[in-house]
């Protein structure tokens, strides 16, 4: 099973909802009040047990997955009558088919931290099971004779077999709530509207959401332990235009003008690290001690708070004392799987706690050391001082971090003057690698025990080598021989090399700092000869090239790509300009944002400016303004339509004219006109960009598609066509009504790439047709050739004349 399937099935696990899991729970809330003093005999032996399971649904469809509950009563205590965590073992079921054979194993629990045939603390094990044949299936459970034994004592608990479940299987597929969440819409479509918090009736919805957890996405590693380490959001779409919905000043920047000729601000690294989570965006303010919390979909500022963050975490449950009495305890098993979230601030010896809807301090841990989080758990992996070390959230007391070490180990002796530090954790934290340069070293998260070590034959710098995400590799850049090594996190064998990169130049020049991201069956890494290349992550095999952008304002001739790349919904967002690291002064012309399809490596769009991809969650993708300062926010657009007609009655068969538009509600350009796809970048430089050649020569951009409609009193509908609006959102259709009446009028704008859609209505009053008029013509003659010939004649008469003055003229000389 591959990570991928892994990782998907992990998610669905966590949706089901085990009913005895509550009856359970019910039981242990009672517990306080019936149990006995310590100083009262312990539990009667041997203890009888009885057994129970259910499925649900009972009708599924073949290869359909139900879910089976059983729970063994009482539930596994120790000789004290207190909770004994490591539940009971040895559960066996036993499914029989319709053609009577049968199915025996040792089930799994959903969450799936427990053995095979291992309940959870309370004595239940839920799980899924998908029958092969239509037909009557069956099912129970045994469990053995077993001991329980701590520092109390020993419990004797009887064995027990189960009730029979029953349930039937059809060949097609059924519709059911714990199978498909039947009747309820799995998805909203792309072009509806919505933002956090997300009714947790939408189950389905985690495939369009996600937090962006890791601050620093210039890090080789990161704060905290998950799928954003890499720069890579699995969860949901990300823009397909460069539309900005929002932006907001961050830190100064631009140009500085007067005796400063070109010079401009800059921009300092790591200055304004970011985080997404609720819906929300968090980043520090530079220079201040203080982070801002910014709605995602809309820019407001929600509140400004002291302190700063380096990423956020989710923690289960109750986070300071699910596991205290045992911390090898699941917390997302018997207790339940709550979730609380966190910013999370490590600095000076202290690890610090925010509340992110209100910013407060919730919890300082002091003499704190550096270590990696992993998000969902209570638990930290570090090297530093010489030891490899775990560490739990729950064992703390007295808010003194090192209380809260489970084990320690001493780390290797390098070969380099480098001591070891924390390389990465492998995708369930299993695995822990730590790196001295060209060495490697991997050891089991559980007990800190030694499972590989790694020594590699060509010199590696520290920003040379990176882990990757759901595949459970790192890669390792040979600069000498310019090829890409990658080893199994696992086992630390060498698993590809990549093809020489040495026929291009720029190419050679790679380094680790946000430059790479990954997803279940590529390496993605842009360049600084302007290149984005796609290796397969099954052989190192380049896959595509993307095309530079070809530039006279850079050595290398082409725009390049050194930092800056974020990956959502199969596009890659990567910054093309010169390395903000090392920044010039005056800073390069012509950086801009591209978007690259992550199947083909053709570039979808680019957006002017030098906006910096950072993190990305929701549809949505947040950018730093090299430029000019600003926090950019890309994505869908609020839109709202208009409509109007005559507002007095017209008589029927006068044409009307039906005409509104199509307005941008986003913050950033607040009723601006919204515009087509193709023209959305153009438009965003002129609006955001302060592109001189668009400010003195403004763009004309086309518009969108609306579509009219008309509905008259016997509810008959008539399309009236479509219409698109201009550069100023205005668009008109004309319409001839044919009946008296009332009609309404529908305008709906469906949305695009760049903007979700709108509609409105108005009304149109269609009175009687005008009337004929029946008044008698008189019929007057026609004079015609009358006229003609009189006009003859009186030629002839006049030319008559005229001769017979001449001939008297002439008698008289």
């Amino acid at each position: 099973m591959n990570n991928k399937i892994k990782m998907e099935n992990k998610f669905k696990e966590t949706t089901f909802f085990s009913i005895s899991l509550i009856l359970l729970l019910a039981m242990s809330l009672m517990m306080p009040f019936v149990q006995p003093s310590l100083a009262q005999v312990g539990v009667p032996q041997p203890v009888k047990t009885e057994g129970y399971i259910s499925v649900a649904p009972t009708l599924i469809g073949v290869d359909q997955s139900a879910t089976v509950n059983l729970w063994v009563f009482p539930m596994p205590t120790n000789y004290a009558y207190r909770p004994y965590f490591k539940g009971f073992e040895g559960v066996t079921v036993t499914f029989t088919k319709p053609d009577g054979t049968k199915d025996t194993f040792a089930p799994v629990d959903g969450t799936g931290q427990f053995a095979a045939g291992q309940t959870q603390s309370l004595g239940g094990i839920y799980f899924s099971y998908a029958p092969d044949m239509e037909g009557n299936w069956s099912v129970s459970f045994t469990m053995p004779e077993q001991n329980l034994t701590d520092n109390t004592g020993t419990v004797l608990y009887q064995a027990c077999t189960s009730n029979t479940a029953h349930f039937t299987v059809q060949t097609e597929p059924v519709l059911a709530g714990l199978l498909n969440g039947y009747p309820w819409s799995p998805l909203p479509n792309d072009n509806v509207y919505w933002s956090y918090p997300i009714n947790s009736n939408n189950r389905e919805w985690n495939a369009i959401s996600g937090d962006w957890l890791n601050a620093v996405t210039t890090s080789t590693s990161g704060t905290i332990h998950g799928t954003t380490t890499r720069n890579w959001q699995p969860y949901g779409s990300g823009p397909n235009t460069g539309h900005i919905v929002w932006d907001q000043p961050i830190r100064p920047g631009g140009l500085i003008g007067g005796d400063y000729g070109s010079f401009s601000y800059g921009y300092a690294v790591g200055a304004t690290s970011v985080a997404i989570m609720a819906g929300k965006v968090f980043i520090n303010i530079p220079n201040s001690g203080q982070f801002q919390c910014i709605d995602l979909a809309t820019g407001k500022i929600l509140y400004t708070a002291d302190g700063s963050i380096n990423g956020a975490i989710h923690i289960p449950g109750n986070a300071y004392s699910q596991s205290c009495y045992d911390p090898t305890v699941v917390l997302a098993s018997s207790f339940g799987s709550n979730y609380v979230s966190y910013l999370f601030q490590s600095s000076a010896g202290k690890w610090n706690y925010y509340d992110p809807f209100t910013g407060a301090l919730v919890r300082s841990i002091s003499n704190a050391s550096s270590a990696r989080l992993v998000d969902g758990t209570n638990l930290a992996y570090g090297a530093s001082g010489g030891k490899l070390y775990a560490w739990n959230m729950a064992n703390v007391t007295g808010n003194n971090w090192p209380t809260g070490i489970t084990w320690e180990v001493p780390l290797p002796t390098p070969l380099s003057a480098n001591a070891p530090t924390l390389f990465g954790l492998s995708t369930d934290a299993s695995t822990i690698v730590v790196t001295a340069r060209n060495q490697f070293w991997g050891y089991s998260s559980k007990d800190g025990s030694s499972l590989w070590n790694l020594t590699l034959t060509y010199p590696v710098m520290a920003n040379e080598a990176f882990t990757l995400y759901g595949v459970d590799d790192f890669v390792v850049f040979n600069a000498v021989d310019a090829t890409f090594n990658c080893y199994s996190i696992t086992s630390g064998a060498l698993l590809w090399t990549s093809p020489s990169l040495k026929s291009s130049p720029w190419a050679t020049t790679w380094t680790v700092y946000s430059s790479e991201t990954n997803d279940y069956d590529n390496l993605y890494l842009h360049f600084p000869d302007g290149i984005i290349r796609a290796l397969s992550l099954e052989t190192g095999e380049l896959v595509w090239e993307s095309t530079p952008f070809a530039s006279t304002e850079y050595t290398n001739n082409a725009v390049p790509h050194v930092i800056g790349i974020v990956m959502v919904g199969g596009n890659i967002y990567s910054y093309a300009g010169y390395s903000i690291n090392y920044q010039l002064n005056p800073i390069p012309r012509f950086a801009m944002m591209s978007c690259v399809n992550a199947t083909t490596g053709d570039i979808a769009w680019t957006l002017n400016g030098g906006v910096w991809p950072a993190a990305a969650a929701n549809g949505y993708l947040i950018g730093y303004g090299v430029n000019d300062g600003n926090l950019y926010c890309l994505g869908k657009g609020q839109t709202q339509t208009t409509v109007t007609a005559p507002l007095t009655s017209v008589p029927a068969g006068t044409s009307v004219l039906i005409q509104g538009s199509v307005m941008d509600l986003s913050d950033a350009a607040l009723n601006t006109p919204a515009v087509s796809d193709e023209d959305v970048n153009e438009w965003m430089d002129y609006l955001h960009m302060q592109n001189a050649t668009l400010l003195n020569n403004a763009p004309k951009p086309d518009g969108v598609t609306v579509r009219v409609a008309a509905l008259d009193s016997n509810g008959e509908v008539t399309d009236l066509g479509t219409a698109t609006s201009d550069y100023t959102g205005q668009f008109a259709i004309s319409w001839t009504p044919p009946t008296e009446g009332i009609y309404k009028i529908f305008a709906t704008f469906d949305g695009s790439n760049s903007y979700f859609g709108s509609y409105a209505e108005t009304a149109l009053s269609i009175g009687k047709a005008a009337e004929t008029s029946t008044t008698q013509q008189q019929t007057i003659p026609d004079y015609t050739m009358t006229i003609i010939g009189v006009g003859i004649a009186i030629i002839a008469v006049i030319i008559a004349v005229a001769i017979a003055t001449v001939l008297i003229l002439r008698k008289r000389a």
